[in-house]
C-alpha cells in the first residue's frame, strides 16, 4: 500500500512539475520588467497587477511613458475577441509574421498589438504622449509581443 501512495505521490508531483512551466494567473506573468526594458530605453518598474486584465511597466527617462501587457485569455476565444475589436474599436489591421495571429486595433493603430500564440491572446500597448510612436517604438512593440509569444511557446 505504502509503494502505491509513494507513486501516486511522484505521478502527482511531475504533473504539477511539467504543467507550471506555462500558467498563465496574472497579467504580470506574460512579461516583466527586465522582459519590457529589454526592448524600450529608460529605467522600467515592475510590473503592477492593474483592475482590467493588464500588467503596467511605467517607464522613466526612455522614449515611452509606459508598457501595458493586457491579458485576454485563452486563444478559444480569439474570434469573438477579434470581433469585438471590429466592432467597437473601429476595425482591425492585420500584422503577418507575428504569432499566430496578430492585429493592430484600427482607433489606436501601431500604439496596441493584439496577438494570439501559444494558446493565449494578449495584447502590448505603449503610452507614449501625444506624438505619433516611432519606428523605433512600434518595433519594440512587435519584438515584446514576439518574445511574449516565445515564452508561451516554451
Amino acid at each position: 500500500m505504502s509503494r502505491r501512495i509513494w507513486l501516486a505521490g511522484l505521478v502527482l508531483v511531475s504533473v504539477v512539475a511539467c504543467d507550471s512551466g506555462n500558467e498563465i494567473s496574472s497579467p504580470c506573468d506574460l512579461a516583466d520588467a527586465e522582459m519590457v526594458g529589454s526592448f524600450f530605453e529608460g529605467t522600467v518598474a515592475e510590473g503592477v497587477e492593474g483592475d482590467f486584465l493588464n500588467c503596467d511597466f511605467a517607464i522613466e527617462g526612455g522614449t515611452v511613458l509606459a508598457v501595458t501587457v493586457f491579458d485576454y485569455g485563452e486563444a478559444d476565444d480569439w474570434s469573438s475577441t477579434r470581433q469585438g475589436f471590429v466592432d467597437n474599436r473601429g476595425g482591425v489591421t492585420d500584422v503577418d509574421d507575428l504569432g499566430e495571429e496578430a492585429f493592430y486595433p484600427n482607433d489606436t493603430g501601431a500604439r496596441e498589438l493584439v496577438v494570439r500564440a501559444g494558446g493565449w491572446v494578449y495584447s502590448v500597448t505603449v503610452f507614449s504622449g501625444l506624438e505619433e510612436p516611432s519606428t523605433e517604438v512600434i518595433n519594440g512593440i512587435a519584438e515584446l509581443a514576439e518574445a511574449i509569444a516565445g515564452r508561451l511557446a516554451s
